[in-house]
């Protein structure tokens, strides 16, 4: 019996919020991930499929890892990584091997490519990292931007500052030609940005709560949070970070979770605004910018979700 479940490719960096981000979207109601797609970003894209591999074997997820893009859509090296605020194996200190799972055939974009043709009008990509994959199933298939039902992507900053420069937030940074291709494609976007992820912060004591409920996915938290927590202390003070990628997922699930309003993206791509996201208000726009969230419900609905999927 085919599923009422909407078909979601997850195109990730794992990346400490990224993992968090996709123990949740296995556990959602909603969403049946089919695939995961890995790029390159928080660590080399060979680390960031390692990670996605160990995870999906940890946690029991049936989808494909297809392992995608280790350069920008320009073909620029992916350069330092941000071992600083994820550490040197991407989940924090936690240097995990899969014991048995593969990458799977084809490459990403070809698996991107075939899945949006299969679920023609059904598929959601959830992309929180860089766009490369996307941009280049864009440019080889006129018809994968056609199919596709809607990107809903972390990045961006609108009407906040950024979080690599002034301007840019750091998955648009870090490929910003590719962005621009998707944000020119003609697929229905939601941009999910720092101005919300910055306003849903996980505590240290709301982690620390955590470990103790879901079971295996609170001992995955104890070991890779650490890390992350510490960054954020060290840059702001706070005991707590900021939820990013796993607002991407809560959208995804019950897009009443943010306010939104429509209109059309555009990225910067020279100068010193390199990286900069514009959003023009237009009600006849091809995008959505979330603006405003209901951090306690996405909150307690991410703790709702792991206890009741892995407790």
């Amino acid at each position: 019996m085919p599923s009422s479940k909407t078909p979601v490719i997850f195109d990730t960096d794992p990346g400490i919020d990224d993992a968090m981000a996709l123990i949740f979207l296995n556990a959602c109601k909603r969403l049946e991930v089919i695939g995961v797609t890995t790029v390159f970003g928080n660590a080399s894209v060979e680390q960031c499929t390692n990670n996605a591999l160990y995870l999906c074997e940890r946690f029991n997820i049936q989808a494909p890892v297809h392992a995608g893009a280790g350069k920008t859509f320009e073909g620029v090296d992916g350069g330092d990584y941000p071992t600083f605020v994820h550490g040197e194996y991407g989940l924090g200190d936690l240097n995990a091997t899969p014991a048995s799972r593969k990458q799977e055939s084809p490459d990403a974009v070809n698996f991107l490519i075939e899945s949006a043709l299969k679920h023609a009008g059904e598929l959601i990509i959830i992309a929180v990292g860089r766009m490369t994959n996307l941009a280049q199933a864009i440019a080889a298939s006129d018809e994968f931007s056609r199919s596709v039902k809607q990107v809903v992507t972390m990045g961006g900053a609108v009407n906040v500052p950024g979080n690599v420069s002034q301007w840019a937030e750091a998955n648009i940074f870090g490929d910003p030609e590719a962005t621009d291709i998707v944000f020119k494609s003609g697929i229905p976007i939601t941009l999910v940005g720092l101005d919300v992820t910055m306003k849903t912060v996980m505590s240290r004591s709301y982690i620390q709560d955590l470990k103790g409920k879901c079971g295996d996915a609170g001992v995955l938290l104890s070991q890779i949070t650490p890390y992350y927590l510490d960054f954020y202390h060290s840059q702001t003070g706070e005991n707590g970070f900021a939820c990013h990628d796993s607002s991407a997922v809560a959208h995804a699930e019950n897009p009443d979770i943010h306010k939104t309003v429509r209109g059309t993206l555009s990225v910067v791509l020279a100068g010193e605004e390199r990286g900069r996201t514009l959003f023009r208000r237009d009600e006849s726009g091809n995008h959505e910018f979330c603006s405003e969230v209901d951090a306690p419900t996405l909150l307690k609905t991410y703790e709702n979700y792991l206890v009741e999927a892995y407790a």
